[in-house]
């Protein structure tokens, strides 16, 4: 006699409803960074320091987010109050906890 095999039931995830659908995001939503392409160019928004600046490499601090931009003849083109424009030819963007530690890099000690 042939044994059928058991048909498994399909659970459905519950619809969200439209409360959840109109809620306001977490809190750490709002301290994301904001990046848009635009001809060419990199507009970030919420810059709060300009940490490194070389033709190759720019690291930007926005917040609880480090962001290292990667490429050829970059350069800042304007920086006004937050919003910064990188230009150049980017090949690379690392984002990065701002707080996280490179395995690379030695501790800083302080001489006695």
């Amino acid at each position: 006699m042939k044994q059928h095999p058991r048909r498994r039931s399909k659970r459905r995830t519950p619809a969200p409803t439209l409360h959840d659908l109109l809620r306001q995001p977490d809190a750490d939503f709002y301290r994301l960074p904001d990046l848009e392409i635009r001809s060419g160019r990199i507009v970030t928004d919420g810059c709060r320091r300009v940490l490194d600046f070389a033709p190759q490499k720019i690291t930007l601090d926005v917040g609880s987010t480090v962001i290292t931009f990667y490429g050829t003849a970059l350069r800042i083109e304007s920086l006004n109050g937050k919003r910064l424009t990188v230009a150049g030819r980017v090949a690379r963007i690392d984002f990065a906890p701002k707080w996280e530690v490179d395995a690379n890099e030695a501790p800083h000690s302080g001489s006695r």
